[in-house]
């Protein structure tokens, strides 16, 4: 649990460390995602959410890891995980880490409900492949040197990618979402498919204004 402030400063913290995971084969896949409002409510948070082979979940399970699958989950992760938070998290008030059953907190959300009916398997695909390509955009040399030329420059690469990866209407749809969290692209996925579809200026800089003032 953490504020808006926080969050931004563990996401970029997070991204380079998730695509070391991955590539060491610990994980498979993450949904990283903020959760905040203003003002700042109880529940704000950042999701880090992995999919890590190696825990096996067990058969009575509760959103909560119990202390038995968390023994699982690799050392690399945990001792990163500690390290980041006694870094980060220094408010015992209002900030805490909590590791949750991101699978199980769906079902018990109902999220199908949210994302037209899709099931839990398929909103874990359409989640992970939504921030995956969110870090590739933000890994990108055109992100970090601020030369996107304006939002149908980005908003095209975006909606390339999401086509590419994601193989039904509905996976793209709710992906986009995946996609525009984690880039600070909060409330814009109708603006970026407006820009796309040349329904609107195609040379507005909106999204990329948001997006530069937060990797500033």
């Amino acid at each position: 649990m953490c504020g808006k402030e926080t969050q931004i400063r563990l996401h970029k913290i997070f991204r380079p460390k998730i695509s070391d995971w991955k590539k060491s084969k610990l994980i498979d896949g993450a949904v990283l995602t903020y959760h905040f409002y203003i003002p700042r409510a109880p529940t704000d948070s950042l999701y880090v959410c992995l999919n890590i082979p190696s825990v096996k979940l067990p058969r009575n399970r509760s959103k909560l890891i119990s202390e038995e699958t968390a023994k699982q989950i690799p050392e690399e992760i945990k001792e990163t995980m500690k390290k980041i938070v006694s870094e980060n998290l220094t408010d015992l008030f209002t900030e805490r880490l909590e590791t949750i059953d991101y699978e199980f907190e769906l079902t018990c959300n109902n999220a199908p409900s949210e994302y037209g009916g899709a099931p839990i398997e398929e909103i874990l695909e359409f989640a992970s492949i939504g921030t995956e390509i969110a870090l590739e955009i933000l890994d990108n040399h055109k992100t970090k040197n601020k030369t996107w030329e304006n939002d149908k420059d980005i908003a095209d690469a975006i909606i390339q990618n999401i086509n590419k990866r994601l193989t039904t209407q509905r996976k793209r749809n709710y992906g986009l979402h995946f996609v525009c969290n984690p880039l600070s692209l909060w409330g814009l996925e109708s603006y970026l498919l407006s820009i796309t579809n040349r329904l609107i200026d195609q040379n507005s800089c909106i999204a990329l204004k948001q997006l530069y003032k937060i990797e500033s």
